[in-house]
């Protein structure tokens, strides 16, 4: 027989018990807090170009930095002084092969520009940085008597990259182009003879495996030459900026996907969007590059062309004189401050925007110390190309800055009598947004 608990020991038992119950109630979770996301300012800023004797590099930014550093590649071609003036617009000859400029100053969005002659033939290109990936589609449209990719490392450490090609007729095997390395310092040119001989046009993608590593390429052959911009890569929508004027116009299409690929062509003139007569349905097959001509009959004055496809695609175009091309690449968006050359080269700079919906920009002119001369304001209508105006007096460059965080695209080109180049322009790397942290 069980005894039973006495009373004056039962009340203290209880109390004990509900003591230790308490102490073990979890307190409630605390509040999640979204950090959201801001801009911050970008403090380091590197780029390169491919040069040649007697080509001029134009440095700038959108406001002053605090410190810049030059490289030429091979590092026996002395740096200018005046790439350490980081509070002006500077333009010289590097020399060598390749220059590369790092610049510090919190916000200062620098960037740079290239121009020259080869063999006679007008040369533009703006200067990329680091990328992930780049995308050069036509090489060798005209012959590639000296089509070339080149990769330049950026940094102090040795930079990995892989190329991938396609041709007309499919994809093109290259083991050479695989795991390529560029060691600090250094450039390391691939001819597109060398890998696809025999080809037509060709398309070529660089994918940086590790390292600091930018890319450029040079297509140049029988008609011409001219420097060609790194596309972002494949997508659905895209635009053309800026076609120069010149003769014959071709557009060049690479599908990488596995699936044939529908792509209609839209011209986006002074006046507004129409549809490019006989580019309405172009059918390009899976894993290949396909070349067609924009009709004589079709309006290209002071035009850009917009790319629409049900797959991505990446597209460029060539325009051809009698004794010379250029080579227009896929715009990228800006909906922050670009900062244009107004001449280069000896050559008037042309700026050409665009946009998909009605917009508006502010475009600034300055000395080439950094001296405000004046700004105007340029509407752009939907889907229509605006050729900005030269501007007055005798400015260094002008600072093109979209309003109200309206997203445009834009080109450049020069024109002078039959010789002919073209580049895309690049939003000026002023901030970038940072993801906010959720914290509890």
């Amino acid at each position: 027989m069980i005894g039973r608990i006495p009373v004056r020991l039962v009340l203290p038992l209880i109390a004990l018990a509900l003591v230790g119950a308490a102490s073990f109630v979890p307190e409630p979770d605390p509040p999640v807090v979204a950090g959201g996301s801001s801009r911050v300012d970008v403090r380091q800023t590197v780029w390169a170009c491919q040069v040649a004797p007697g080509w001029t590099v134009a440095a700038g930014q959108v406001s002053p930095g605090t410190e810049a550093v030059a490289r030429p590649i091979p590092k026996e071609a002395a740096p200018d002084p005046v790439w350490a003036q980081a509070d002006r617009w500077r333009t010289a000859e590097p020399g060598g092969e390749a220059f590369v400029l790092e610049q510090s100053g919190a916000g200062s969005g620098s960037v740079g520009y290239v121009a020259g002659t080869r063999s006679g033939d007008a040369v533009l290109g703006s200067c990329p940085p680091v990328v992930d990936e780049a995308w050069f589609v036509g090489l060798g449209d005209t012959g590639r008597a000296d089509a070339t990719v080149t990769l330049i490392n950026l940094g102090d450490n040795r930079a990995v990259a892989d190329l991938t090609w396609w041709g007309e007729n499919g994809p093109i095997q290259s083991l050479d182009t695989s795991g390529l390395v560029v060691e600090p310092g250094e450039r390391r040119e691939i001819s597109v003879d060398d890998v696809a001989a025999g080809e037509g046009a060709v398309a070529a993608h660089v994918s940086r495996r590790r390292g600091s590593l930018t890319a450029v390429a040079l297509d140049a052959g029988r008609a011409g030459a001219d420097l060609v911009s790194p596309a972002a890569g494949p997508a659905k929508s895209q635009v053309l900026a800026g076609i120069p004027r010149g003769g014959t116009t071709r557009l060049e299409l690479a599908n990488p996907g596995t699936s044939t690929a529908h792509v209609s062509v839209a011209v986006r003139g002074p006046k507004g969007s129409f549809a490019a007569q006989g580019l309405e349905d172009v059918s390009v097959e899976p894993e290949s590059v396909r070349v067609v001509t924009v009709p004589g009959s079709v309006d290209l004055d002071q035009a850009s062309l917009a790319i629409t496809s049900d797959l991505p695609v990446v597209a460029s175009a060539t325009v051809e004189t009698d004794d010379d091309l250029a080579r227009v690449a896929q715009a990228r968006s800006i909906t922050g401050p670009a900062v244009v050359p107004v001449r280069m080269d000896g050559r008037a700079v042309r700026l050409v925007l665009t946009a998909d919906t009605s917009a508006e920009v502010v475009v600034e002119s300055f000395s080439a110390s950094m001296e405000s001369l004046g700004e105007r304001r340029v509407k752009l209508e939907e889907g229509a190309s605006t050729t900005v105006r030269a501007p007055d007096g005798k400015p260094a460059y002008l600072v093109v800055r979209p309003v109200d965080g309206a997203e445009i695209r834009a080109g450049l080109w020069q024109v002078d009598g039959e010789r002919i180049a073209a580049a895309t322009l690049r939003e000026a790397p002023v901030s970038v947004v940072a993801p906010g942290v959720s914290v509890r």
